[in-house]
Order: structure tokens, then C-alpha cells, then sequence
């Protein structure tokens, strides 16, 4: 858990730059198994259903899952680079330093407001309905898998972004945080009211905001 957090992996006292980024990827890759795989059982049951009678079936499936970890990862490289320019932002700002909290905050803001945009509600009905995208996307063989896992992944990732921010801001591997949002991924994503969730938790998450900004000030 330690070896995940930001202020770790930007720390010149944390190892070798490489061994930190290293130890990032890896916290970061099994805490996004563990939050995204429930969003995508739906579209792991259709390929696996679709890729059952071919004989190379567990190629296609690696290359989707493959794929689906791969942009998660690349998304948290990205992560780490922002980060980095925040950090820098409160060393030259005393500021900014004497009220890291607004950090947190403007995640919170960032996260609620996206809540109401029209690339959330975009991606958010492409991963709700993963039989029109398999449709789309794929063709038999690995590497059809491996786009289609891109595809999905890609949805999951323009549904979700800010909320994976606000987990990133409270350090990766904060487990309360990891629970609460991923059953809010989840129910987003699978519930036939999913919809509806969308708008409470945007409102919750800009009242954490102002309430978190109330307090750094």
C-alpha cells in the first residue's frame, strides 16, 4: 500500500526512480483489477461465451484482459506524471502548501462535476450495453480480442477517470475510498438503475468538495 502512494512514488528518498514507478504499477495494477473486473463481468461473459468453441480461446480471452490492464496502466503512468506537476505546483506556492488540502477538494469538484457531462453519460451507455460494442469490435482471434478489450477499456476509462482521480488523490491502496467507489462503478454500470446513481453521486461529491475546501482554508 505504501509503495502505491503518490507522495512514495515522487519521493527521491523511495529507491531508484525505476524500482519506484515499478512498485506504482504494480499496487496500481492489482487495485484496478480488483475495483474494475465487476464493471467488466458483463462483457468477460459474452466473449467467453462467443470464444468457447474456438481452440484458441484462452489466447482470445488473455488478449482482452490484456488489453483492458494495459490502458488502466498507461492511464496511471499518466497520473503519476500530473501528479508530479502538482507537486511542483506546492513547492513553489507556500500558499498552496499551507492548504495541500484544496488537492483533495479539486478532486472532489472534478469528480462530481464530471458526473454531469455528456462523455460520462456517452461512456457510461457504451459500458452498460456491451453487446453492441462486441458487435462492432469483434472479429475472431487474439488480436480482435485485444482491440475489443481496448474498445471497453477505453469506455470504462472515459466513464470512470475522475473517480479513479479521487482515488489517486487519497493515495492508491486506500481501501475505504477503493470500496466506496468501486461499488459506485458498479452500480453505475450494472444496475437498472445505474442511471440515477449518477446524479447523487455527483452532488455528493461536490458537497465532499466544498465541505474539504471549507476546511483547508
Amino acid at each position: 500500500m505504501e509503495a502505491g502512494h503518490h507522495d512514495v512514488v515522487l519521493s527521491a528518498d523511495g529507491g531508484s526512480p525505476l524500482v519506484r514507478i515499478v512498485g506504482f504499477l504494480l499496487v496500481w495494477t492489482v487495485m484496478v483489477g480488483a475495483m474494475m473486473l465487476p464493471t467488466m463481468l458483463p462483457m468477460a461473459r459474452l466473449v467467453h461465451a462467443v470464444t468457447a468453441p474456438h481452440t484458441n480461446a484462452v489466447s482470445e480471452r488473455t488478449g482482452l484482459y490484456a488489453a483492458y490492464l494495459a490502458v488502466w496502466m498507461l492511464f496511471g503512468l499518466g497520473a503519476v506524471a500530473f501528479d508530479s506537476g502538482v507537486h511542483w505546483l506546492v513547492e513553489v506556492s507556500p500558499w498552496l502548501h499551507h492548504h495541500e488540502g484544496l488537492i483533495l477538494a479539486g478532486a472532489l469538484l472534478v469528480g462530481g462535476a464530471f458526473q454531469f457531462s455528456p462523455l460520462k453519460d456517452a461512456c457510461l451507455t457504451a459500458c452498460r450495453t456491451p453487446m453492441s460494442m462486441l458487435w462492432q469490435h469483434y472479429r475472431r482471434g487474439a488480436g480482435s480480442t485485444w482491440r475489443l478489450g481496448v474498445a471497453h477499456a477505453l469506455s470504462c476509462l472515459g466513464c470512470c477517470w475522475a473517480l479513479m482521480l479521487i482515488m489517486f488523490a487519497t493515495g492508491v491502496g486506500s481501501l475505504a475510498w477503493m470500496l466506496g467507489l468501486t461499488a459506485v462503478m458498479v452500480m453505475e454500470k450494472t444496475a437498472p438503475w445505474g442511471h440515477r446513481l449518477v446524479a447523487v453521486t455527483g452532488l455528493g461529491l461536490i458537497a465532499a468538495g466544498l465541505g474539504q475546501a471549507a476546511l483547508s482554508l
